[in-house]
This record gives C-alpha cells, structure tokens and sequence, in this order.
C-alpha cells in the first residue's frame, strides 16, 4: 500500500504547449540525458512520460513530458464554451488514435494536467507574437478550466538580442493579464538556456504553494543549485588545470659554446621545432580540457577544435650582450598583433617573439590565436608562451566553457561552432583588469610549485567567470 503522505512529499511539473514547440527538448536539457523523441513534426510525443527530475531529503520533482495540444483542437472551441463542463467532457470523448490523432494528443495532454500537475509548464514560441498564434488562447481558455497554476517559458528564442528578448517578455506578460491561472512569464529556451537560471523554475513554484508541498520546491531548488554549482566548479578546476600548464610550459634551448655566445642568433630550425613541441603539448591538454568540460555538462560529442601547427611566418631573434628589447617578425593577427616584444625579466634576457598566426579548426569561424613566444636567456635559456599568447588561451578555453554551458542537450550531440562571439565576451571582460593578468603571467613564470601556480590561476580564472555570469545574469549572483 502507498505511503499516504507520499504525494506531499513530491512536486510534480507537466511541460505542456501546442505541438512542436520544443517540450521533449527542454526536458532533455533539465533532466541532462535523452528521453523521448526530438523531430521537427507534429506529435512527435504521443504519450505522457514522467522522469524525476530532482531528488533530495526525501523530496521528489517529477517532470512530465505531455504531447502537445493539437491544432484539431480550435475544432472544439464551440462545443467546449457551450458545456457546463468542458474539461470533463472531452476526457470523456473517445478519439481513434491513428485516425485523429490531434485530438488524441490533446485529450492526452489534458488528462495528465487533471489529473497528475502540481504546476503547468507552459511553453510558448518566442519569435511569434501573441497576435499571430490564435492557438494560444484556446489552449489557455483550456487551462483556466482546468485551474491549475501556469508558468509560462518563452522557447525558441534563437539568437534574440537581450534587450529584444526583454521586448517579448512584456508582450506576453501583457496577453496573459487576464488569465488568473498564469503566475509568472520568463525565458527558458531548450537550446540556449544557462544552467544558472534552471533552478528558477521550482523557486518560482514554491511561491505557489504552503505547506508540505513549498518545501518539497525549497528543498529541491536548494538542491539543484548546489548540483549545478558543484559542476561549475569542477569546470573551474580543469579550465584552471589548462591555464596553469599554459605557464609554466616552456622547451628548453640548447646551451651555446662561449664563441657561439658572441653571435646572438639562435637557428631557425630550433626555434621552430621548439614552437612546434610547445604547440603540440597546448594542443593536447586544450582538447582534453575541452573533453572534460563537455562531460561535466552531462552533454555528448567531441570538440573538434584543436590548434593547427604554424606553417608560415618566421622568428627572427637577435641577442645582444646586455639587456635588449626586439620585436621580432612573424605572422599577426588580422594585423592587429604584429611586433609584440616581451618584458625584461630580473636576472637575464627576455626578447621578443615572433607572432603566428594559428587557426582553431572545427567551425570557429576562423576565431585566430596569437602563438607568440617570449624568450628568456638565462640560465635556464628556455622558450615560454608570452603573455599575449597566454591570455587568448585563457579567452579560447573560457569561451568554449560558457557555449557549452547554453548549449542544452535538446540540441544533441556538442558542436563547437559558436564559440567565437563567448571568445569575444571574455576578452572584453578580461581586459578590463589587463594589467593583473599580465602580472599572473610575469610571477606565474617563476613559481615552481605546481599547486601554489594552479590556486593562483583557479582564484583568477574564477573572479572572471563568476563576473561574466553575474552581468549576463545578475539574478545568479548569490549562486556564488
């Protein structure tokens, strides 16, 4: 026998909207594995599925995916408005499945909200106004019958500007002013979501409710929050383990004879195989980075991005016997890196390097990376990425972690194609602070305990990710 108090103790959720709207998306998105089938038809899901969504505490969301109202249903818009009870009535009609199968998929949806939801999640197609999907106000005059509390999530939002997408909101907020039933209207896209807005979802819907079930949303919300964060700082810890080796990474040089040290020149050959060993190692640990980043998000595919060996441009470095600064030769960046020189680095000789231009592959648009060197002649007479060099890795790495972050499973598999426009956010944000990221790249070079480098980066590379979250998204603030 059922425990009694079992249903107090559970939340349960029915994604529901006019067919093809992006329902089983969003549901793969939130519940981070595939269920149900994604296509680009009508009644695509024909049956009710319930998923938990979230457990904690002895508190359980469950989450419906419902097929969709059909568009047979307008059909039914007289003889529903004409009963003393509508949603009654059309339970208790009987339609052939394959011969209507609109009008099955609509009883369908409607049983389950009647029987089964706590809380209607509504969605609705962002790109289309109010006015020009009269759909809409049959399914919502449905769901005033029914009684249950909506939130509506605008989807399908695309590539909608920020402030256009704030536009849509207030057009919908404004069209369901009328509708009791309707508690809140937000965004919530399948495909471009970000992970820091998820758990909104049940902390809007504990402000539906007293009682047993308000602490179910609480307690799940809170959980979701901590779930998603501890993901988050995992991301932090494998971007920060890629930083951390872009330092201290270096290729050694061979020692010169004491003659050969009055001819301040090193072979272009060796300074060309030294690049070549520094951009494969970059190139590995970036890929496996990027791997690592993927799976944290509960997402498939591989990155295809990867960092193609120089095949033009020269270095051309010429030391002299004291301290010099030379601003060395090579291949720029659109023209906007060319000639970058390094500092003087206390206790030897730090030179230019030459600048090449290096592609990331696999649909970046073309995104380009300065693969510049700073040579220090010490001691230790070793080759090291500069400080350029160094920061657009932290841009690239850091760019592909917040597509990935928006890139809802609903999608499918990962694809690296747009991470060009994060890349720029970055290095936009990053610049405001220039000169503490050229100051890690200076001491960084120095410290020779892994552990102390790799806290100093992970504290850097975290102060700068939180804020870009915290100005796309000022809401997320206390997720931090």
């Amino acid at each position: 026998m059922a425990d009694p108090g079992t249903k107090n103790k559970e939340l349960v959720l029915s994604l529901i909207s006019h067919t093809n709207v992006g329902k089983t998306a969003l549901a793969r998105t939130l519940l981070r594995r595939d269920v149900g089938e994604v296509a680009d038809r009508a009644h695509v899901t024909v049956v009710s599925e319930a998923y938990r969504l979230i457990e904690a505490d002895g508190a359980v969301v469950k989450l419906w995916d419902t097929p969709g109202f059909g568009s047979n249903l307008a059909k039914l818009a007289k003889r529903l408005r004409s009963s003393n009870n509508p949603v009654g009535w059309i339970l208790h009609q009987v339609w052939d499945r394959l011969k209507d199968e609109s009008l099955w998929c609509s009883q369908e949806a409607i049983r389950n909200i009647q029987a089964d939801a706590d809380v209607v999640i509504y969605l609705v197609d962002a790109l289309q106004s109010p006015e020009a999907v009269g759909y809409v106000d049959l399914e919502m005059e449905i769901l005033d019958w029914i009684g249950k509390p909506v939130l509506v999530y605008l989807n399908q939002v695309g590539s909608v500007e920020k402030g256009q997408l704030r536009t849509f909101e207030e057009e919908w907020r404004a069209h369901f002013k009328d509708h009791e039933v309707v508690k809140n209207v937000a965004t919530l896209d399948a495909f471009t979501r970000c992970w820091v807005q998820e758990h909104q979802i049940l902390e809007r819907a504990a402000g539906l409710f007293t009682g047993a079930k308000k602490k179910v949303a609480k307690v799940a919300a809170k959980a979701w929050m901590e779930k998603n964060r501890a993901a988050f700082e995992e991301s932090m810890d494998a971007i920060s383990e890629l930083a951390s080796f872009a330092l201290r990474e270096s290729e050694s040089l061979k020692e010169k004879t004491a003659i050969q040290k009055l001819w301040p020149t090193h072979p272009k050959e060796e300074l060309k195989k030294a690049q070549e060993n520094l951009e494969t190692r970059i190139a590995e640990v970036t890929s496996s980075c990027i791997a690592r980043l993927i799976q944290i998000q509960n997402l498939d595919g591989k990155s295809a991005a990867r960092l193609e060996a120089a095949t033009d441009g020269d270095i051309d470095v010429k030391l002299g016997l004291r301290e010099v600064f030379v601003a060395a030769g090579g291949g720029a960046l659109a023209g906007a890196l060319g000639g970058i020189g390094a500092d003087a680095l206390a206790g030897g000789l730090t030179l230019g390097g030459g600048i090449l231009a290096g592609v990331l592959g696999g649909g970046l648009g073309g995104f380009l990376l300065a693969k510049g060197f700073n040579l220090a002649q010490s001691d230790k007479n070793r080759v090291r990425w500069s400080h350029p060099r160094f920061v657009r890795q932290i841009d690239f790495i850091l760019g592909i972690y917040l597509a990935i972050s928006h890139f809802g499973r609903g999608r499918g598999d990962w694809k690296d194609d747009e991470g060009s426009a994060w890349i720029d956010l970055v290095e936009e944000t990053r610049n405001e602070d220039f000169s503490a990221w050229e100051k890690l790249w200076r001491e960084g070079g120095k410290i020779e305990d892994e552990e102390k480098l790799r806290k100093l980066v992970r504290k850097k590379v975290r102060r700068l990710s939180v804020e870009i979250f915290e100005d796309l998204y000022p809401e997320s603030e206390r997720l931090f």
